[in-house]
Parts: structure tokens; C-alpha cells; sequence
């Protein structure tokens, strides 16, 4: 649906003696899924959704190493991705991928990935992953975040002779 022209959404209508097909029903989910991201950008911003578990915050770990720790939380991208994280995820800053000096940036991005592979026995025509797995990783990126695709959770400077990370005094207006 979304590379194409619509004069619509157009879901499906089931009746009585109606055969679906793989297409019916993946054009199904397609429609849901387009329905949500249109609603989660035309009625919310995109961005961290403040509220949920620990709101994506970003802190330097206290073993004073070059690493950060994201808490979890919930944002919407700019393409009205849902990005929902559940446990906590540390990165660490590698030095030899940065020219320093440099600013790099903590970002949530949206993936997919295919799931829960079945392949029959009987007949090996009839095979395929059963399940999408929607899903978000957090990334350092040396380039400033495409707003649409990702969605910013921190900046990090790094100068030469840098040896552990610190949070900002002030969150809100970080030096």
C-alpha cells in the first residue's frame, strides 16, 4: 500500500464461502499496520513517549568506562514506527571507530526481522517464517539522526585523551 497511489485504505471483507490466500491475509495485516503508523504520526509527535518504565533516559554507567546505559521506554519515529524497549541495553564506545574530536549520537532505530522458520515435512513447498518480529536496536552513530528513521536519546562528545563517559549537569541543556 505504501508504494503505491491511494485513493484509500482498503481492507479486507470476509464472507461466507470466501478462500483466503497468503496475500488476503498479509494485505490484512498490511492494513493494520498502515492504520497505526498513520494514526502514531498524525496524532502523536515523533519521539520518546515520557511515562513508560524509564523513559529511554541515558546514563553514563558508574564503572566510569566509555559506556552509556539506556533505560527502558517507548518512542514513535517519524514514520510512526512503534520502538519499545524492555530491559535495559548498555553500549559501549569504541574509540577507533570515532575521529575524535567527535559527537556521537545515541539512537533507537525500527527493524524487522522474520521469525519462527517451518518448513513441512510432508511437502517442503509449504514453508516460510510464521511470525515478523517488530523490534528496535540502539545504535552510536557518528552523523547526526535522520529524524524520519531514528529517533535521538543522547549525544556524547569525545575528545582527544577521553577515558570514561559523564552525564550532563543539566539533561536539558547538556555541555
Amino acid at each position: 500500500m505504501a508504494d503505491q497511489v491511494q485513493q484509500g485504505f482498503k481492507r479486507i471483507n470476509f464472507f461466507k464461502g470466501f478462500l483466503t490466500t497468503e496475500k488476503d491475509w498479509n494485505d490484512a495485516e498490511r492494513y493494520h499496520i498502515d492504520k497505526r503508523r498513520l494514526h502514531n504520526r498524525m496524532l502523536h509527535s515523533p519521539g520518546i513517549v515520557y511515562g513508560y518504565a524509564g523513559d529511554l533516559k541515558v546514563t553514563a554507567r558508574a564503572r566510569g568506562d566509555l559506556s552509556v546505559e539506556v533505560q527502558p521506554g517507548y518512542a514513535i519515529d517519524g514514520l510512526g514506527n512503534d520502538l519499545m524497549i524492555f530491559d535495559a541495553a548498555i553500549r559501549n564506545i569504541n574509540l577507533e571507530e570515532f575521529r575524535l574530536p567527535q559527537t556521537v549520537y545515541v539512537v533507537l532505530r525500527y527493524y524487522e526481522e522474520l521469525t519462527d522458520f517451518i518448513a513441512y515435512k510432508e511437502n517442503l513447498e509449504y514453508k516460510g517464517h510464521r511470525r515478523v518480529l517488530e523490534s528496535c536496536r540502539v545504535e552510536l552513530s557518528q552523523t547526526e539522526p535522520d529524524l524520519t528513521r531514528e529517533v535521538e536519546l543522547a549525544r556524547v562528545y569525545l575528545e582527544k585523551g577521553v577515558n570514561r563517559v559523564r552525564d550532563a549537569r543539566d539533561p536539558a541543556d547538556p555541555k
